[in-house]
């Protein structure tokens, strides 16, 4: 789990500060527990909304993209898929040589 917060201007009117919450596909349980964990940031921070950033390795990932307000506070969801071979299936080069 990782959490970044930034704040700054974005452009000269923008100061204003952005939560982005992400984390690894564990599942959809982990994954409704994840918003939680970001409306409680949300809360401590004093901030309405904020992202939450889901990367899928599973072998047939689901995209989605999902607004949705929690408890007077809005969550901005993506689940992106990454296709790449695992580590442990990637035989080492130097194995082959």
């Amino acid at each position: 789990m990782r959490r970044f917060w930034t704040q700054g201007p974005v452009n000269a009117q923008d100061q204003q500060k952005y939560i982005i919450e992400t984390k690894i596909w564990r599942g959809d349980n982990r994954y409704q527990a994840g918003k939680k964990q970001l409306i409680a940031y949300l809360r401590s921070e004093d901030v309405t909304s904020g992202y939450y950033i889901v990367f899928d390795h599973r072998e047939e990932p689901e995209p989605r993209v999902e607004t949705e307000t929690i408890e007077g506070l809005t969550i901005r969801s993506y689940v992106i898929p990454v296709m790449q071979e695992l580590p442990s299936k990637v035989q080492n080069t130097s194995e082959t040589q």
